[in-house]
This record gives C-alpha cells, sequence and structure tokens, in this order.
C-alpha cells in the first residue's frame, strides 16, 4: 500500500512583477484512484502582459479537467488532454494575449507507478538514496546544444539564451508531448519534484538534492528551496511542488501477509 504527501510552494521571486506561474494536483477517491492515480503539474507561463499567467492558468485547469474525463489509459489521457489544454490556449490567443504560451510538466503516481508527460523547460525529478535524477528533458535551446556536444551541462546553466524553449503549449497546432515510456516503479522514501526553472535556472541539483536530505519534510522542503532561489536574486517565478512516497505496509497489510 502507498501513501503519498504533496505540498507545494509558489512565488513571483525578486525580479518579476507578477507570478505567471500555476501549480495544481488532484487526490481522488474510489475508483478514480485505482484508475487514473493522482495527477500533479507545474506550468510556467510565457508571455507580455497577463498572457503567461492566462495561458499557465488554462493548461493547468484543463489538464485537471480533461485527464479525469477522458476514458483512455493513463499515457494516452495524458498526451490528449495536453492537446486539448494546447488548443484551448491557442483558441484564448487573441488581441494582448496573442503568442502566449506555457511549459507544462505533469507526473500521475497510481499504486507504485509513476507516470509523466511533459513539454517545456519545467522539469521533474525523482530524489531516491541520496541522489537526485532529472527525468524530463528540457525543451530549450541550450538543452540541444548540450545533446550535440557543443556545451556542456554548467555551462548550459550561464548561456545567454538559455531561457529559450523550443516548444510549449500554445504555439502551434503540432504540439508534441514527451511521454514516459514505461512507468517507473517508486520505492519506500521516494520524492518526487516538479518545479519551475526559476528554481532549477538558480539553485544547483546538489544543492536541491542537499536541501531534500536535510529537511525531510516536504512543506519544509517547498519553503527552503523557495527562499534559496530568491537568496540567489530571484530572477523569475518560482514554483515547487514535491510528493513524498511512503510504501510501508500498513497493518492490515501486515495481518494479509499471514495468510
Amino acid at each position: 500500500m502507498i501513501s503519498v504527501i504533496i505540498k507545494a510552494g509558489s512565488d513571483k521571486g525578486r525580479s518579476r512583477k507578477e507570478n505567471q506561474d500555476h501549480f495544481g494536483y488532484y487526490i481522488p477517491k474510489g475508483s478514480k484512484a485505482d484508475t487514473k492515480g493522482i495527477l500533479m503539474t507545474v506550468a510556467d507561463g510565457m508571455g507580455g502582459q497577463m498572457g503567461g499567467k492566462t495561458a499557465s492558468d488554462i493548461a493547468v485547469k484543463v489538464l485537471l479537467s480533461e485527464y479525469y474525463k477522458d476514458p483512455g489509459g493513463i499515457q494516452d489521457s495524458l498526451e490528449s488532454s495536453f492537446i486539448r489544454a494546447n488548443q484551448e490556449v491557442l483558441d484564448k490567443s487573441t488581441d494582448d494575449l496573442r503568442g502566449m504560451g506555457t511549459t507544462l510538466t505533469t507526473v500521475v503516481l497510481k499504486s507504485n507507478e509513476m507516470y509523466f508527460a511533459h513539454v517545456g523547460d519545467s522539469r521533474g525529478y525523482l530524489i531516491r538514496d541520496n541522489e537526485i535524477q532529472q527525468f524530463t528533458e528540457d525543451h530549450s535551446y541550450v538543452q540541444s546544444l548540450v545533446n550535440a556536444g557543443v556545451i556542456t551541462k554548467d555551462e548550459a546553466r550561464t548561456h545567454p539564451e538559455r531561457n529559450k524553449i523550443t516548444r510549449a503549449i500554445g504555439i502551434n497546432d503540432n504540439l508534441r508531448v514527451d511521454l514516459s515510456a514505461s512507468p517507473r516503479i517508486l520505492e519506500d522514501g521516494d520524492y518526487v519534484l516538479l518545479c519551475s526553472d526559476g528554481l532549477h535556472g538558480v539553485v544547483p541539483e546538489d544543492e536541491i538534492l542537499n536541501t531534500f536530505m536535510t529537511f525531510k519534510e516536504p512543506d519544509l522542503i517547498c519553503r527552503k528551496l523557495i527562499e534559496m532561489a530568491n537568496d540567489r536574486g530571484g530572477p523569475d517565478n518560482i514554483t515547487v511542488l514535491i510528493a513524498s512516497i511512503d510504501c510501508k505496509p500498513g497493518i492490515l497489510d501486515r495481518f494479509l501477509e499471514l495468510f
């Protein structure tokens, strides 16, 4: 039996006038929990004036609604929900909102399995056994340079075009969504972290990992990570969404194991 604790935090940072990030999660009851699992998502909007804030808000709301209504399996439902969110943002991209878009990074936790869907440069990390692993790949110009061997991962952190993303919700009709090839099996003590680039762009992975190992509790970790990003200038909106995984058997599970 698996137990999940979810905590989140979001801050506009030190340099932005408003917060254009959005996040959401939903823990269903009954049959939906068994078939669709728990959904968590982070969106980082982009676009002038209210554009980015509107795009990320639309994307999160559409995803949370459409995913649980879709009759398909987890990965098919994630993909179709992303496509629906993309169309909704495109449909609203008129006048002052023209050109708006957003990243969208999502995980589904079902039993002890984790699935993901992803567009943009927000990130998903799995923290396990004192190690941190990014399970999403940034859709960004600098990531393409890293993949081609032109620059290193460390050089990408300070590259002048590090904020240029190559794929996002609301940019065009032909959305390609990264989906997990197969579910990842979760273990007791795991953490799942979703975050916008307001965190990972200024706080290195080793410091993120150390924060998890030091503070343990998801709410404390959220507050500390946001504080760390702001201490480094807070150049962008900062959003952190954390799930803590407990796979220890409960009393009923232990009783059933005897028979």
